[in-house]
């Protein structure tokens, strides 16, 4: 069997991918890597014999290369970043620091060990805001520095592949939801606060617009891309699920039956907000992948989760 070696294994994102990879026992053998940036996140961690972790901080390239040199992995998801859009505006250097730097460094362990692909999870907010769906041949023109820093990563990934050749797949994806999500995102949040009975704070008139994706459904999109992704091409992964963040608490405390009058609308302390992202996953598609999650299904199984883990919010 090949070998997957996943960094940022204990995210929200890629600890859902674990656990999904393990229980339907697809032919690979994974090994993973993560840093515990976030003391909550050693809750992601899944033990599993079938299943090798180390700790380890993707900026630490000797211990990264000898990581590589031991588990001899064929293929690379590169899940691990810093993703909060607000920590971005006062914690830049940070960014730069994991998403850049990080990133450039396993490149380096990617092509000293002759992976045969790269796969690494980006973001929409490449694009910066608009009305109107981007492709992937879009402008790109992010807005924040979170976002800069994941297009950086993006472009030092496909220097590689001209100058090293580096096989790649980039993942753009929206706006996630699920079990297993930290506080800082405003769905996870959300909840947390109305559990709490606690005041749910919305920027300005909430009316900012994402899509939402669960992110089992995301974890397919990347089981895809796996087995059927085309070498060194970018694919949009979305649900077409459009809401305002206003949208999705409303929805959220519809399922609680409470908490709308826990909303409450504060002042942005951004300068800019971008209003709204969306994106056409026609691509990934074609290659036979679509949701299976129904948003209010997506909804009604996260916080089931939450409700029956309160624990969660209580670290």
């Amino acid at each position: 069997m090949k070998k997957i070696l996943i960094t940022g294994s204990c995210s929200f994102i890629m600890s859902n991918f674990i656990r999904k990879f393990l229980y339907e026992k697809y032919p690979y053998e994974i090994c993973s890597i993560d840093n515990f940036s976030k003391s909550d996140l050693m809750n992601n961690y899944y033990s599993n014999k079938n299943h090798q972790f180390y700790l380890c901080d993707i900026n630490d390239y000797y211990f990264l290369d000898k990581i590589f040199k031991i588990e001899k992995p064929d293929i690379v998801i590169h899940g691990a970043a810093e993703t909060s859009t607000d920590d971005s505006f006062n914690q830049s250097i940070n960014y730069i620091n994991t998403n850049v730097l990080g990133t450039q460094k396993v490149i380096q362990a990617c092509i000293s060990n002759n992976i045969e692909k790269l796969i690494f999870l980006s973001t929409d907010q490449v694009y910066g805001s608009s009305e109107d769906k981007r492709s992937e041949k879009d402008l790109l023109s992010p807005t924040n520095f979170y976002a800069t820093s994941k297009l950086a990563a993006e472009e030092l990934i496909k220097t590689a592949n001209k100058t090293n050749g580096l096989i790649f797949n980039i993942l753009r994806l929206s706006n996630n939801f699920g079990p297993r999500q930290t506080e800082d995102k405003f769905f996870a949040k959300t909840v947390g606060m109305i559990l709490k009975n606690q005041k749910i704070n919305i920027y300005g008139n909430g009316n900012q617009t994402r899509e939402w994706s669960h992110v089992f459904d995301t974890c397919s999109a990347i089981i895809k891309i796996l087995e059927s992704g085309k070498n060194d091409e970018i694919y949009n992964i979305s649900s077409n699920n459009e809401f305002s963040n206003l949208e999705i608490a409303n929805e959220i405390c519809n399922y609680f039956e409470k908490g709308h009058d826990l909303i409450s609308f504060i002042q942005d302390p951004r300068k800019t907000h971008d209003s709204k992202y969306v994106i056409d996953s026609t691509k990934i598609r074609e290659l036979g992948w679509k949701p299976m999650m129904k948003f209010k299904n997506g909804v009604k199984n996260t916080c089931e989760w939450y409700s029956k883990n309160p624990w969660w919010f209580n670290k």
